[in-house]
């Protein structure tokens, strides 16, 4: 039964990551074939993470309310329904993308706190990657499925076509989560006998994370870090589109390159994980993430782009999954729900701060060919913020190690 309930949790993160590179790897085909601009697809990536903070912030309340596997598939159906109606947006009814992204937020925001949560408890390090390099699956294979339907000779090209079949998936996604639900029984019972003792160690542990530098260094790592992530995925097409020349069938094509990165990394990563600390493997990932940037960052060499963000998504591979996974190491087991969905709230302010701020400026001063510049210098953030974690949380489990050999004593 719990081998079952892993393969439906490994679908269901497929279907988290098929509607996260339709904006980065289609738009620059639909504002051609919609005669709107391109700057627009940072507004509903605006709307889309706006509702997904609202969401992710409800998260805890509606998991303790209707359980995680009750969110988790009425949020998969809203996705569903959103990806069809966005392929039914004609020219006359453009306005129509922005409730559409209402619901993509909302559906992805709740699948997002409530699953990580739930593994991050529940499983070990290499399913954390596994699952998250299922995400990368789906981010990766979504402009893959839609590229085949775009015509860049034409301007009534059929992207349309290629997302209604992304939406038919999501909702045969939908359809076996619910039909699995019987699956959670055993692990949702235990959960709610552990439920009153959490909740009263948790609002202790929540009333002292105000006073705890490690929270605020978390959420600067974390913004930092979905920042970069999602400002690449959505603007990666016009990156090669507009700023390297490409047209727009090879740049949806190109722009999978940085979601097969994450894909084959967080494959890799897995049996890794087994080995390394999540320290250590958010070390690895800066590190590869930072030398893809310089990469692409290099003016002379189209080849070295698509290198660079490759090498950029092979190094955000293991660095979502291991802050994840160290969110309870980092802020106690009790403690963690609560965190997960400030955590996911705040990684979407970023989104919403930086990608439709990136676009705008992009679009105005025709600069889309900086994309690698600010990968960089959101990377840059991200490690000293984590390196000043790490230095932390040493200090912390030294003083505790100490506190128990006195006691033992």
């Amino acid at each position: 039964m719990s081998i079952l309930l892993l393969i439906v949790i490994y679908l269901i993160f497929v279907s988290l990551g098929l509607p996260d590179s339709i904006l980065g790897g289609t738009f620059p085909a639909i504002a051609n074939n919609l005669n709107i601009s391109e700057d627009l697809a940072g507004y509903i990536g605006l709307v889309i993470s706006g509702c997904t903070i609202v969401s992710s912030l409800f998260s805890e309340r509606m998991i303790r309310k209707f359980s995680t596997k009750f969110v988790v598939s009425f949020s998969i159906l809203l996705t569903a329904l959103g990806l069809v109606c966005f392929s039914l947006v004609r020219a006359k009814y453009v306005w129509a993308f922005f409730p559409i992204a209402v619901l993509l937020g909302l559906g992805a925001g709740a699948i997002d706190s409530a699953l990580n949560n739930y593994v991050a408890l529940h499983y070990k390090s290499i399913h954390m990657n596994w699952l998250h390099c299922c995400w990368g699956v789906g981010a990766s294979v979504s402009p893959l499925i839609i590229a085949p339907f775009i015509d860049p000779e034409n301007a009534s090209s059929g992207w349309n076509k290629g997302i209604l079949l992304i939406g038919l998936i999501q909702f045969g996604i939908a359809l076996i989560s619910f039909a699995s639900l019987p699956l959670w029984g055993k692990m949702e019972k235990k959960k709610l006998q552990e439920k009153d003792q959490e909740q009263s160690i948790g609002k202790k542990n929540k009333r002292n994370l105000a006073a705890n530098p490690v929270f605020y260094l978390s959420m600067l790592g974390f913004f930092s870090y979905c920042a970069l992530e999602t400002t690449t995925g959505n603007w990666a097409g016009f990156f090669f589109n507009l700023g390297k020349g490409f047209d727009t069938k090879t740049s949806a094509k190109l722009d999978s390159m940085f979601y097969i990165g994450i894909a084959i990394g967080r494959f890799l990563s897995g049996p890794l994980s087994l080995k390394l600390n999540e320290k250590k493997m958010i070390r690895i990932g800066e590190t590869i993430l930072v030398v893809g940037a310089v990469l692409a960052c290099l003016p002379f060499s189209d080849v070295l782009s698509i290198v660079g963000f490759c090498l950029i998504g092979l190094g955000c591979a293991p660095i979502y999954p291991s802050i994840i996974k160290s969110t309870p190491y980092r802020f106690s087991k009790e403690t963690s729900l609560h965190v997960m969905g400030l955590q996911m709230a705040i990684a979407y302010c970023g989104n919403i701060l930086v990608s439709p701020l990136y676009g705008f400026l992009a679009k105005k001063y025709q600069a889309f060919f900086c994309l690698p510049y600010v990968v960089l210098a959101f990377a840059l953030i991200m490690i000293l913020s984590h390196e000043i974690i790490n230095i932390k949380l040493e200090k912390r489990d030294k003083m505790l190690s100490e506190a128990e050999k006195e006691l033992s004593v």
